[in-house]
């Protein structure tokens, strides 16, 4: 899946460090991330690729010994050969740690733009300085990167496998169904309410699959199978999907790529007849 980027490691505990030249650089302007594309590799610039001080950078993360580090002021010089480009272009690229990287860079980065200020008395944030959080000097108010936790579920009955497509998204590919857990609800009771609001199903045996940070849209995703409990007709919610429908093994889509939790489940599904749930 995305995530998995063996043999190198990614490390995102929280550390006080100042940038060097050779870190990498998420820099970000209106959503886009700053990067080079060249055919299926992209790549991201370094901190001496520009003249700005060390101190215009704030440490993300690392892999193996590779810190990325965010650009804390806009540019003023673009270095050549790089553009901004919408995240997205992470999915489909390579290498895969540069590409898991940027994305997650990019969901810090974004965090950090959209609190600069605090919520609750309107000052100038803060750095923590013992966590990774931004704190008020005011007030006190304290904020943590925000993670919007949500389910991703494959319904299965008599040997198929319900699948569904988006009435609006950045993808028409095929999926499974899928939505953000609310306010005082169980992630099981999730799965219930996002599968009957979709497609009117009931469903039954709720077994865990997997889980995957999805830093595109700053989600942490959850994949449940689960079997339909009683009538397989489909009603559905238009606003949310285009299509719905049970598709059989032999019939299933080409898988695009197992990346996503989602295809990631759609080919064990393929490739595993007997489910045990």
């Amino acid at each position: 899946m995305f995530q998995e980027i063996e043999p190198k490691i990614f490390y995102n505990e929280f550390r006080k460090q100042e940038a060097s030249k050779r870190d990498r650089v998420i820099a970000m302007k209106d959503g886009k991330v700053l990067m080079k594309v060249d055919g299926d590799e992209v790549s991201l610039p370094r901190v001496e690729d520009f003249t700005a001080p060390v101190s215009e950078y704030r440490y993300l993360f690392s892999v193996d010994k590779e810190a990325y580090v965010y650009r804390t002021t806009p540019l003023l010089e673009m270095p050549e050969g790089f553009t901004y480009e919408d995240r997205f272009a992470f999915r489909d690229k390579k290498p895969a740690d540069v590409c898991f990287a940027g994305a997650v860079g990019y969901h810090l980065g974004l965090w950090y733009e959209q609190n600069r200020f605090c919520g609750c008395c309107g000052s100038a944030m803060e750095v923590g300085i013992t966590e990774r959080s931004l704190v008020c000097p005011q007030c006190g108010n304290v904020v943590y990167p925000r993670l919007n936790p949500a389910v991703i579920v494959a319904v299965v009955h008599e040997g198929k496998i319900l699948l569904s497509r988006y009435a609006a998204g950045h993808t028409n590919r095929y999926s499974l169904l899928a939505g953000f857990c609310e306010i005082g609800e169980t992630v099981e009771q999730t799965v219930h309410r996002e599968v009957m609001e979709e497609t009117g199903l009931k469903v039954k045996n709720i077994k865990y699959f997997a889980s995957q940070p999805w830093p595109f849209t700053g989600g942490l995703l959850m994949g449940y199978f689960v079997e339909l409990d009683g009538d397989a007709k489909i009603t559905l919610d238009e606003t949310e999907l285009s299509e719905a429908a049970w598709f059989e093994r032999e019939h299933l889509p080409e898988t695009h790529s197992t990346l996503s939790l989602t295809w990631t489940m759609i080919e064990y599904f393929r490739n595993h007849r007997e489910l045990n749930l």
